[in-house]
This record gives structure tokens, C-alpha cells and sequence, in this order.
């Protein structure tokens, strides 16, 4: 500003200068015209005999505001032109800085960069294009983009996005480039106009390898693909089911301790928590499984499979989650659309990446029905006698262990043996002798006793009977069914070919707490055989 004010004063001290000579010049000459000395006293009588010469010593004044004037206006000019010189500077400085920067940029960033003018032709590239390309930058630089690049069924693709970006827009896509060597990268493509300065300069193209991303997708399909082939084909039972929104409704009863107690104790949790299981898959094994057409029937129908007997397994199931289980098995009891009733083994897998969610549970569940009834038949089999049905020698023993540690005192022992078994044998041959000894199970078992009571063949022709909270001392009534049991046989089945009459020797004993059963046993046997002598004495007397 200061600069500006001695610049307009310079021009008009200048212009005042010019103007001062005109009054000089026009005074010296009337002073010789007049031929008067340079006098002030003349140079008055002068101005007052010529008005005119007042206006020629305007002339200084005038000259001095013209020219400031002048002086104004070039300071502006100067100004202007400063500015102009400025702004020059520094839009040369930004362009600088500009290309400089994307110079940086494409050299230091992992992308592939290549920089192209406007007519696609390589200007420079980074180190990162050379590595993924195979290319030195001498190599390419002047060449054209797309002949290095592009195979020639992706050649028309290469030149429409070169286009478009050339037209200004910004263009992506996934697709494939071709290396020097002939093979082809997957890339990711973005191709950027660039501009510096505020002028467009060329395109930039950048590349991304996502050869090992397009990889790991492809095994992830792969793998999806087996794991559905794998699913729908199993010969097992597969369930799909989303848990989420259970979990969430668990959560909004309380802390860990008030779920369990709920799910434990309120029928009404346990069944919100069915309602709330999504089940987004089953494979074709959960349809024959379940005798369902399809898998529509098969969720409609879900409140039938599940039986009052599933409840148990359900809970457990949830309550393994709860504890932060990502497995469980359990038995469970379900029903099929037909009706029947399956035993099942039920495997529960929670995911790694869903444990906190259980947005995805995997289920399978084995039809073991025929295994439980091959269990139950042998479990049968191995405490029953295989001729009589009744209980055997076996399970006889395991009873008496259990006993003697029960509260059921007293207990009552009765031991009986089939009469004249072996003249039935001798006479009528062993098959008569198995038919007898049949007749005594059915006499013994059919009724006369309560479901608690245990009635045992425990030997050829032995037979036991436990009979917990009854002294049998007081209860001759037990006897007395035997017997009308016995009488009733032989009077039912006179025609069957068996030696008669079929009789039992029975004796007892009653076993009070304190006291061992196995010595009540001893003593039952040995009363029952006290009566089986007495009745061979009686026999032998009479004969």
C-alpha cells in the first residue's frame, strides 16, 4: 500500500512539473514582449492585464491531478499484473505438486498402476504393475494399453471401459488381464480420469490381484456344494435350524441361574422356546425318516413329532447350550406322521462362528428303535428264563443285593420246587417235563402275585418268590392262591398228557430288618424241602 501511494504521488510531483513550465514559458514571453524586468510588481501587472495567464498557471495543477490520475491507474495495472503473476506461480506450484503427488501415489501404493494419455497409450507405471504383469516399464511405455493387456475375447470389454473413463466417468469391474507370459490374473479394475491442474491428462488404471480371493470363493462354493450334496444325500437324519431367536428370548428372562430354573420348572418356557426354533433345511433321510411327502408337511406336523417323552431331551439340549456346549447327544422319543413312535439318537453341533448367536445348529438324529428293541430283548433275555418267561437265577441274585440295602422290611421268601419233574421226564420224556415246568411258571406268575414281587426259576425245577413289605406268616393267603392255582391246572388241562396231579413243595421264609436274605433264602429252601421229604414219606407210607 505504501508502495502504490509514492508511485501515485511520483506521477503527479511529474505531472505538476510539466504543467509549471507552460506559466514560465508564458510569463518570459510577455515579459520580453513587454519588455519589462522579471519583476514580481511586473509578473502582477502581467496576470492582471492578461485574465488568460490565470489560466495558464491552472496548467501545473491540472497536469499534476491528470497525471495522478495516470499514476492510479498504472498502480492498479501494477497490481493486477502482480496478481496475475501470482496466481500463475501458484497454479504452476499446485499442477507441480499435483503430478508430483500422483507420481507418489502410483509409485507407492501396492495396486497395479498404470498412467495412460488420452489416447490410451501407456505413459508410466509402478513397480506393482510390473511384478503383476510381468512387464518392465521400458517395455511399455509409448505401447498401447490394451494390446499388452487384454486377451482378445476380452479385447472389446478393455476398449469400452478405456473409453468411457476417457469420456470422463469412473468405471469398476472384476475381470481378467492377460500377463506377458499369456496367462490370465483375475483383477479387480478401477479406471480413474486424471486431472491436473484442472486438466484432464490421461487415465489412470489400477489393478487389484484377487486371484486368491476368487480362489477361496470358488472352494467356499465348492464346499458348500459338497456340504449340501453331503447334507441331502446323507442316509441320516440332518436338520438345519436357526436357535437366534430363542436365545434372545432366554436372555430377556433374567442371568444364567433364573433360565435354568425356569427351564427346569415352567412347562410354558420350555414350549416358547419350541415355537421359536426356525428350521430352515432338512435333507430327503428326515422325510423318509418321519414318513413325511415333503417338507412342508413335514414342519407343519412338528407339534406331532414331538411327543410329551421329547420334552426331557429338549431341555437338556437347551440346557447344554446354556452352558456353553457346542455338542451334545441324548436319546429321544418322537413320533412319525403315521403315528409311530421312533427311539432316536440326537447329535447337537453348535458352530464355532455362531456360539454366541446360535443363529445356525445342526442336528442329526439315527433311528435306533431297533437297536433299543434288540437291547430291550437281550436285556430280557438275560434276566428271564428262556423256557418259563420267569425271572432267572441271574436277576434273582441282582434282586436280593438290591433288597438288602431297601427300606422294604419285612421281606418274605418263598421257595417251591415242581414235584416228581424227573418221573415226568422218565415217563412222559423231557418235553412233557418242559410242559410242566411251564405249568408251575404260569401257575405262580399268572396273577397271584403283585407287580413288586419277584417270581423266579432258580433252578431245574426250583422256583422262588421275594415278596417285599409282607411276612407271609401273617398272610396265609398267598398259599392259599397257589393252591387253588395248582387245583385249577389240574383240573383245566387233565388231557394234556402230563403226569398227575402236578403239585409244588413250597416253603418259606420272613426276613426282618437286620437280617441277611441270603440266609432267609437258605432257610425258605430248606423248609421247602423239609415239606417236599414229608410228602415222599407220606407216599412211601401209603404204598
Amino acid at each position: 500500500m505504501k508502495t502504490k501511494s509514492i508511485n501515485i504521488w511520483s506521477y503527479a510531483l511529474y505531472g505538476f512539473l510539466v504543467g509549471i513550465i507552460f506559466p514560465i514559458i508564458a510569463s518570459t514571453i510577455k515579459f520580453l514582449e513587454l519588455n519589462l524586468p522579471p519583476t514580481w510588481r511586473s509578473l502582477r501587472a502581467i496576470h492582471l492585464g492578461e485574465p488568460i495567464m490565470l489560466i495558464v498557471d491552472l496548467v501545473p495543477i491540472i497536469l499534476s491531478t491528470s497525471y495522478a490520475l495516470i499514476g492510479i491507474q498504472s498502480a492498479r495495472f501494477q497490481e493486477t499484473s502482480r496478481q496475475l503473476t501470482e496466481s500463475r506461480k501458484k497454479q504452476t506450484e499446485q499442477t507441480e505438486f499435483e503430478r508430483l503427488f500422483l507420481e507418489a501415489l502410483i509409485n507407492s501404493t501396492s495396486f497395479a498402476v498404470v498412467w495412460l494419455d488420452s489416447n490410451h497409450h501407456i505413459i508410466t507405471c509402478n513397480k506393482a504393475f510390473e511384478e503383476l504383469f510381468g512387464y518392465t516399464k521400458d517395455e511399455i511405455i509409448g505401447k498401447h494399453l490394451d494390446d499388452m493387456i487384454s486377451s482378445a475375447d476380452l479385447r472389446q470389454e478393455a476398449s469400452r471401459i478405456t473409453s468411457s473413463v476417457t469420456k470422463g466417468n469412473l468405471e469398476r469391474l472384476i475381470s481378467k488381464r492377460k500377463r506377458k507370459d499369456g496367462s490370465l490374473v483375475d483383477v479387480e479394475i478401477v479406471g480413474v480420469p486424471v486431472t491436473v491442474g484442472g486438466e484432464r491428462i490421461g487415465i489412470l488404471g489400477l489393478y487389484h490381484d484377487i486371484s486368491s480371493r476368487i480362489a477361496a470363493e470358488l472352494a467356499l462354493r465348492e464346499s458348500e456344494s459338497r456340504f449340501k450334496s453331503l447334507f441331502n444325500e446323507s442316509p441320516i437324519s440332518l436338520w438345519e435350524e436357526d436357535f437366534s431367536a430363542v436365545k434372545e428370548y432366554l436372555t430377556g428372562l433374567g442371568d444364567k441361574d433364573t433360565i435354568l430354573d425356569l427351564i427346569e420348572n415352567d412347562q410354558r418356557v420350555l414350549q416358547n422356546c419350541i415355537e421359536k426354533i426356525n428350521i430352515l433345511d432338512v435333507n430327503q433321510a428326515t422325510l423318509d425318516l418321519f414318513n413325511a411327502k415333503s417338507k412342508d408337511e413335514l414342519f407343519a406336523g412338528l407339534s406331532d413329532i414331538l411327543m410329551k417323552e421329547s420334552l426331557d431331551a429338549f431341555r437338556n439340549e437347551i440346557r447344554a447350550l446354556i452352558d456353553g456346549k457346542q455338542t451334545f447327544d441324548c436319546e429321544i422319543m418322537q413320533r412319525k406322521m403315521s403315528g409311530d413312535v421312533i427311539n432316536g439318537w440326537l447329535r447337537l453341533s453348535l458352530p464355532p462362528e455362531y456360539k454366541d448367536s446360535w443363529e445356525r445348529i445342526y442336528l442329526s438324529i439315527v433311528d435306533i428303535t431297533e437297536r433299543k428293541l434288540t437291547e430291550e430283548r437281550m436285556r430280557y433275555m438275560s434276566f428271564h428264563d428262556a423256557l418259563t418267561g420267569l425271572y432267572n437265577r441271574a436277576y434273582f441274585e441282582e434282586e436280593l443285593q438290591r433288597l438288602n440295602t431297601s427300606r422294604q422290611y419285612p421281606i418274605s421268601i418263598i421257595a417251591c420246587d415242581l414235584d416228581n419233574l424227573k418221573t415226568i421226564n422218565d415217563k412222559y420224556g423231557h418235553e412233557a417235563g418242559d410242559r410242566a415246568l411251564k405249568a408251575a411258571a404260569k401257575i405262580l406268575g399268572m396273577g397271584t402275585f403283585r407287580k413288586e414281587d419277584v417270581v423266579a426259576r432258580t433252578g431245574g425245577d426250583e422256583f422262588t418268590i421275594i415278596l417285599p413289605m409282607v411276612d407271609i406268616s401273617k398272610t396265609p393267603a398267598v398259599f392259599q392262591r397257589i393252591e387253588r392255582g395248582i387245583a385249577r391246572h389240574n383240573r383245566i388241562t387233565s388231557d394234556d398228557g402230563l403226569y398227575r396231579p402236578v403239585s409244588i413243595s413250597m416253603g418259606y421264609a420272613v426276613v426282618k430288618e437286620g437280617e441277611s436274605l441270603e440266609e432267609g433264602y437258605k432257610k425258605a429252601d430248606a423248609a421247602m424241602y423239609a415239606v417236599k421229604r414229608a410228602r415222599k414219606a407220606e407216599v412211601s407210607s401209603t404204598t
